[in-house]
C-alpha cells in the first residue's frame, strides 16, 4: 500500500468514529431536544406571510388556485354511481352466496366448481376495480390537502402581518374572503375523505365476503372429494336414466342461480370505458401491424433461415389476420366482466384466426386437425352451458374421450412410419406425443366407464384442451416471430452499411427468446389447466416467504430472487433501449436530431434504468437506503483518493456524450493512434484501427489530450501528392496535366476543385504540388489512383520523372584483382579446370575484406535529400 492508500483508509476511519460519536452523543439528548432540533433542521418549506405589495396579486392568484382545487375535489359522478349501487350489488352477492352455499352441499364436478370460481374472481375483480376509483381520489386529496393547509398558515400571517402594517379596510376584507375559501376548501376536502371512507369500508365488506366464498369454493375443490381416484359415480352399466334427489337438489340450485343472475344490478355503463381502451388498443395495434408489414415493401430482402422466411411472410401475407388474433386474444384483458357467453365467443373467433396462421407451415395432411381442435373447443364449452353431471353427461364425455382416439388413428396411423417423415423441430416434438395422448384418451374411457370421472375429466383435458393451448400459443409465436424480425429488418435496413453476420447472430438469439418465453408461458397455462399452478405457487411462496438469518441477518430467497429479476429486467431494458435509440438510424430518426443527440438521450435513458432498476432491486431485498449515510460519506473518500481515474473516466464518459468532441464512427487520431470510434462507454471508448485491432483507451485520455477528429463535422479530407519533374518539362504543361489527371478520378469531390500547384525549384528537378478534396474513407483509393494516373500521363507525354543516384567511392582493391576490359582478352588462355580453381581462389581471397564500401552521403532512404530539397542526382563518382 502506498501512501495514497494509507490516508484513504485513516480518512474512513475518521468518518466512521465521527458517525458513531455523533450517534451516541445523539442518543443522550432528551427526546424533547431532539424533536426540537428535528424540527429546525426540517428542510419542508415554512409558511410566511406575504409582504403587502404582493398582496393583492396573490389574492388573485389563490382564489384562480382555488377554484381549480374545489374542480378537482368534486365527487366524480363514477363514485356517486358506486355508491348507489353498492347496496344492490350487496344484496344480489348475499343471494349469490346463499346459492353457492347449497351449489357447495350439491357436490357438483369439477368442471363446474371451476366455473363457479372464476365467476366469483370476476364479482373480486369489479368490486376492486371500484376501490381503485376511490383510492385514486383519496390520494389525490391528500395530495391538495397538504397545499391547502400551508396555504391557509400563510394566508393566516398574511392577515396577521397586514393587521400589524395597519393595511386598508378593503385589503383587509379581501383577505378574510380568500382565507375563508381556503378554510372552506379545506373542510371539503375532508367531508369528501370521510365520505371515500365510509364507501371504502362497505367495499371492504362485500370483497372479504367474495373472498370468504371463493375460499370455500377453493376448500371445496381440494377436497377428498375431486381426488383423481376417487369413485364418484357408480359403474356406468349400473347408471340409470333416472334422476336422483342429489342430481334434483343439484339441478335446482342450478335453475336458482340463473333466476338469481337474472337479477344482478344493471352495470351496463361502465363497460362502455372498457370497449373504448379496447377499441383504441386495437386502432394503435393495426398501425403497428401496417408499419411492419410497409417495413418489408420498402426494404425487401432475402433470407435463408426458414423461421425467418416464415416470421416474413406471415407479415406480409397474412397481417390482418395478425391483427384479429391478437386482437381477440387480448380482448380478455379490457373486457373483463362481460358475459361468459361472450368471451367463450372470443375465444372461438382466436382459435378460428389462427388456423389459417399455422396451415402455411403444416403439411396437407395434418391441416384439417386443425378444425377439430375447434370442434373440441365447441363441445367442452356446450358441455358447461347444458350439462351438470349424470349419466348424459358421462356419455357425452365418453364420446369425447372416442373421438379423440378415432381423430388421432386417422392422422397418425401408421405411427413409426409417419414419425420418419418429420424432420427435427417441434412438429416432430408434438408427433412423439402422441402416444400418450393415446394413453390419456384410453384412460379417460376406461375411468369414466368404471366411474372415477374426476380422472376422466383431467385425463380429456389434458388431450383436448392441451392441444387448444398449443395450437393457440403456436400462432402467438408465429406473429412474435414476425414483429421481432420485422423490428430488426428496420434497423438494420435504414442504415448505410451493417454487418450481415452481426444481424443474423440478433436474429437468432431474439427468436430463441422468444421461444423460450412463449415456452414459459405455454407451461405456466397448461399447469393452471391440470390444476397444478395454485399448489405449486403457494408452495413457492411459502419457500420463498421462509426467514433465513445468519448472525444479525435476516433475508428470504424471495428477496433474493426478486432483487436479482429486478437488475435481470434492468439490464434487459438498457439492451433494447440501446438496440433501439442508441444512433440516428433508430427509432429517432424522424425527429432529424443532431449526429450524437440520439446517444446521448440513449445513455440518459439507460443510466435511468439503471439506476432506478438499482433502487428498486434493493428495496425488493429490503435494504434501508438511510443506513447508507455512513457508507456514503466512506464512500466519498474513497472515491475522493483511491478512485480517482475511475470517477475521471466516468465524468469525461458524460462530457463525451454531451458535448460530443467524438461520436460513434468517426475517425480519430489520438496519441499516435488512427482508427473508427466503435463506442463511447461509462469508464473507457473502444477505437477500432484500420489494422483490424480494437484499442481500449479510457474516457479521460480522450478529453486531456490533443484529440484529432477527421469526420467530427464532415467526412472530407484534403490529400496532398508531390511530384519532381527534370528541367527539361514544360512546368505550365505539368500544372495542366496535374489538374486532368485529377480531374479524370471518380473518388475526388468537384467542390473544392483540384488544384496544381509549383512548389520551388530542386537539385535536380521542379517540384509540384497537387492537392484534392476527397471522402475519408477513399482518401487512400484516391491518392493510389491519381499517382498511378499521372505516371502513366508523364510517360505518355514524355517527361521524366529524376530518381537519386548514389556514388559509391571504392576503398580497397585486391592485389590479385585485376580488371580486364571487355575488348581485350588474357594472352595464354587457360584449361577450364585450372582457370575454375583460381577463379574460386580468387573469390575466397576476396570474401575475407569487403571489396567495396557505400560511400556516406546526405540521402535518405526514400530517395529525398536531407535537406529537403527534393528529388536531385548525385555526383560522378569519385
Amino acid at each position: 500500500m502506498n501512501f495514497k492508500h494509507y490516508i484513504s483508509l485513516f480518512f474512513i476511519c475518521f468518518i466512521c468514529l465521527f458517525n458513531t460519536v455523533t450517534l451516541s452523543a445523539q442518543s443522550l439528548i432528551p427526546k424533547k431536544e431532539q424533536a426540537v432540533e428535528e424540527k429546525i433542521d426540517s428542510t419542508k418549506v415554512q409558511p410566511e406571510a406575504i409582504p403587502l405589495i404582493n398582496i393583492v396579486q396573490q389574492i388573485q392568484v389563490t382564489n384562480m388556485n382555488i377554484k381549480a382545487t374545489q374542480r378537482k375535489i368534486k365527487i366524480p359522478d363514477g363514485i356517486k354511481k358506486i355508491d348507489s349501487l353498492l347496496p344492490i350489488y350487496a344484496t344480489y352477492l348475499k343471494s349469490e352466496g346463499e346459492a353457492t352455499k347449497h351449489f357447495i352441499k350439491a357436490n357438483p364436478n369439477g368442471q363446474k366448481v371451476d366455473l363457479t370460481m372464476i365467476t366469483w374472481s370476476g364479482y373480486s375483480s369489479y368490486l376492486s376495480e371500484w376501490m381503485d376509483k376511490i383510492n385514486d381520489q383519496e390520494e389525490r386529496n391528500s395530495i391538495l390537502i397538504e397545499d391547502i393547509i400551508f396555504q391557509n398558515e400563510v394566508w393566516q400571517l398574511s392577515y396577521q402581518n397586514a393587521i400589524d402594517k395597519e393595511a386598508p379596510p378593503e385589503v383587509l376584507e379581501s383577505i378574510e374572503n380568500t382565507l375563508a375559501e381556503v378554510q372552506s376548501t379545506q373542510n371539503t376536502i375532508l367531508e369528501n375523505n370521510n365520505y371515500y371512507l365510509k364507501l371504502e369500508t362497505s367495499l371492504s365488506k362485500q370483497i372479504n365476503y367474495v373472498k370468504g366464498v371463493s375460499n370455500d369454493l377453493l376448500s371445496l375443490k381440494n377436497s377428498d372429494v375431486y381426488d383423481l381416484f376417487y369413485l364418484r359415480h357408480p359403474p356406468i352399466w349400473q347408471t340409470t336414466y333416472g334422476t336422483s334427489n342429489k342430481d334434483i337438489a343439484e339441478n335446482t340450485e342450478v335453475e336458482a342461480l340463473k333466476v338469481k343472475s337474472a337479477k344482478a344490478p344493471d352495470v351496463g355503463p361502465d363497460y362502455m370505458s372498457s370497449i373504448i381502451s379496447f377499441l383504441i388498443f386495437i386502432g394503435i395495434f393495426t398501425l403497428l401491424m401496417r408499419y411492419f408489414k410497409r417495413g418489408f415493401l420498402k426494404y425487401p430482402y432475402k433470407d435463408k433461415d426458414e423461421d425467418v422466411i416464415v416470421a416474413k411472410n406471415l407479415i406480409l401475407n397474412k397481417n390482418n389476420l395478425c391483427i384479429i388474433f391478437l386482437s381477440c386474444l387480448f380482448s380478455e384483458s379490457f373486457l373483463t366482466n362481460f358475459p361468459k357467453l361472450l368471451t367463450d365467443s372470443i375465444t372461438l373467433v382466436t382459435l378460428l384466426a389462427a388456423i389459417p396462421l399455422i396451415t402455411p407451415i403444416m403439411g396437407d395432411r395434418y391441416k384439417k386437425i386443425l378444425y377439430y381442435i375447434a370442434v373440441f373447443y365447441i363441445l367442452n364449452t356446450a358441455k358447461t352451458y347444458f350439462w351438470y353431471s349424470g349419466l348424459g353427461y358421462r356419455l357425452y364425455i365418453l364420446a369425447e374421450s372416442t373421438l379423440v382416439l378415432f381423430i388421432l388413428y386417422r392422422f397418425t396411423s401408421p405411427y413409426l412410419k409417419t414419425l420418419e417423415t418429420f424432420e427435427k423441430g417441434l412438429a416432430k416434438l408434438l408427433f412423439k406425443l402422441v402416444p400418450i395422448v393415446y394413453l390419456l384418451s384410453i384412460v379417460s374411457i376406461i375411468s369414466n366407464i368404471l366411474g372415477y370421472t374426476n380422472l376422466t375429466d383431467i385425463t380429456l383435458k389434458i388431450s383436448t384442451q392441451g392441444a387448444i393451448v398449443t395450437m393457440v400459443f403456436y400462432a402467438l409465436t408465429l406473429i412474435i416471430n414476425g414483429i421481432v424480425v420485422s423490428v430488426i429488418h428496420r434497423h438494420f435496413t435504414v442504415k448505410h452499411t451493417y454487418s450481415a453476420i452481426e444481424r443474423k447472430s440478433i436474429e437468432k438469439k431474439a427468436l430463441k427468446r422468444v421461444r423460450i418465453t412463449v415456452y414459459v408461458l405455454w407451461g405456466l397455462f397448461f399447469l393452471g389447466m391440470v390444476d397444478a399452478l395454485r399448489p405449486m405457487i403457494t408452495f413457492l411462496s411459502d419457500v420463498l416467504t421462509e426467514p433465513y438469518k445468519i448472525g444479525s441477518l435476516t433475508f428470504t430467497l424471495g428477496a433474493i430472487v426478486s432483487f436479482s429479476f429486478t437488475l435481470f429486467i434492468s439490464f434487459s431494458l438498457t439492451k433494447l433501449v440501446s438496440f433501439l435509440i442508441n444512433d440516428g438510424d433508430g427509432i429517432l430518426r424522424y425527429f432529424h436530431l443532431p449526429k450524437g443527440i440520439p446517444a446521448a438521450i440513449s445513455l440518459v435513458i439507460r443510466y435511468f434504468i439503471i439506476g432506478f432498476g438499482t433502487i428498486l432491486a434493493l428495496s425488493a431485498l429490503g435494504v434501508d437506503l438511510s443506513q447508507f449515510n455512513l457508507m456514503a460519506g466512506a464512500l466519498g473518500v474513497g472515491i475522493g483518493f483511491g478512485l480517482q481515474n475511475i470517477v475521471s473516466n466516468f465524468i469525461s464518459g458524460l462530457i463525451l456524450v454531451f458535448e460530443r468532441p467524438i461520436l460513434p464512427g468517426d475517425t480519430v487520431e489520438v496519441n499516435n493512434l488512427l482508427g473508427t470510434v466503435s463506442r463511447i462507454g461509462i469508464r473507457a471508448s473502444n477505437i477500432s484501427t484500420f489494422d483490424g485491432s480494437e484499442v481500449i483507451v479510457p474516457n479521460n485520455n480522450l478529453i486531456s489530450n490533443d484529440l484529432i477528429n477527421w469526420t467530427l463535422s464532415n467526412n472530407t479530407k484534403r490529400i496532398e501528392i508531390l511530384i519532381g519533374t527534370s528541367y527539361n518539362a514544360d512546368p505550365n504543361e505539368v500544372l495542366k496535366i496535374l489538374v486532368e489527371v485529377a480531374e479524370e478520378c471518380d473518388y475526388l469531390l468537384n467542390d473544392p476543385a483540384p488544384r496544381a500547384l509549383f512548389n520551388d525549384f530542386g537539385d535536380s528537378s521542379l517540384n509540384f504540388r497537387l492537392l484534392f478534396w476527397s471522402h475519408y474513407e477513399l482518401g487512400l483509393q484516391a491518392k493510389s489512383d491519381v499517382s498511378i494516373g499521372i505516371y502513366n500521363r508523364f510517360k505518355k507525354e514524355g517527361i521524366e520523372i529524376p530518381f537519386p543516384q548514389r556514388d559509391l567511392n571504392v576503398r580497397n582493391v585486391p592485389e590479385s584483382f585485376t580488371l580486364i576490359p571487355p575488348h581485350e582478352t588474357p594472352e595464354t588462355p587457360m584449361a577450364p579446370l585450372e582457370m575454375e580453381t583460381k577463379t574460386t581462389k580468387a573469390k575466397d581471397k576476396n570474401m575475407k575484406r569487403p571489396i567495396i564500401e557505400p560511400l556516406k552521403t546526405d540521402i535518405d532512404s526514400d530517395g529525398s535529400a536531407s535537406d529537403g530539397d527534393g528529388d536531385g542526382a548525385g555526383d560522378s563518382a569519385k
